[in-house]
């Protein structure tokens, strides 16, 4: 949730974790079927286009979200309202 202290940053805050490697490299380490069936095996159902464009979308591939929201709130551009457990991943 936004904040009065997020005024100058027109009470916005974060919009998603943000990579810490290109797809490419991605494409390197992570399987797109390994991506699917850890997913799949968390109860998160997966629908994409590629398996190729999966592995780049790995979880790995990002920042901890964790962290990233933390880092939101304790600078003041938001508060921590909730916290949500994906059921479905859709890919291309």
């Amino acid at each position: 949730a936004g904040t009065e202290s997020g005024k100058e940053a027109f009470y916005t805050t974060v919009h998603g974790s943000g990579r810490v490697m290109s797809r490419r490299r991605a494409r390197d380490i992570y399987v797109g079927r390994t991506v699917q069936d850890d997913l799949l095996s968390r109860g998160i159902h997966v629908k994409t286009a590629s398996l190729r464009g999966l592995a780049e979308e790995a979880g790995g591939a990002y920042k901890n979200v964790d962290d990233v929201v933390r880092a939101s709130a304790d600078s003041g551009l938001g508060k921590i309202v909730a916290k949500l457990d994906p059921l479905g991943n859709i890919k291309g």
